[in-house]
């Protein structure tokens, strides 16, 4: 009889248990348009590292001074003779969770480019999307 009970008591339990609602899982992440600044891994601060580097490379192509480094500072040298290149200051991401800082400014009278559009040239780079070194305008969304 204490057996039957028992029975009875656990088949009690597991009929309760199969009427509850189903536990919905963890909440779905939706992915969000990110700023190119910013970087959350490893991989992909490695990777926009890696496009600030061609984004420089590139910027001397296009008849801009080189830049030199300094630790985690890409910078235009203050020795450089002046040009109508603004000059550039870049401070590259830590391993995760970081930003690229971005900086231009016009040494000369005028320059070819302003510092707004040089940092939407930059950003185009970050996202894989390099716009031209050129006054146009430049969309990366």
């Amino acid at each position: 009889m204490t057996r039957l009970i028992g029975l009875f008591g656990v088949l009690a339990a597991l009929a309760g248990c199969a009427h509850q609602p189903p536990v919905s899982g963890p909440p779905v992440n939706v992915a969000v348009a990110s700023d190119p600044q910013q970087c959350a891994t490893r991989v992909e601060c490695t990777t926009k590292t890696a496009r600030t580097l061609l984004f420089v490379f590139d910027y001397a192509a296009a008849g801009a001074p080189l830049v030199q480094r300094d630790g985690r500072l890409l910078f235009t040298p203050a020795d450089v003779p002046v040009t109508d290149w603004p000059a550039l200051y870049i401070r590259l991401a830590e391993a995760e969770q970081s930003a690229f800082a971005f900086n231009a400014q016009c040494r000369a009278q005028t320059c070819r480019l302003t510092a707004p559009q040089l940092l939407q040239i930059y950003r185009s780079y970050l996202a894989d999307k390099p716009c031209a070194f050129s006054p146009a305008v430049c969309r990366i969304d």
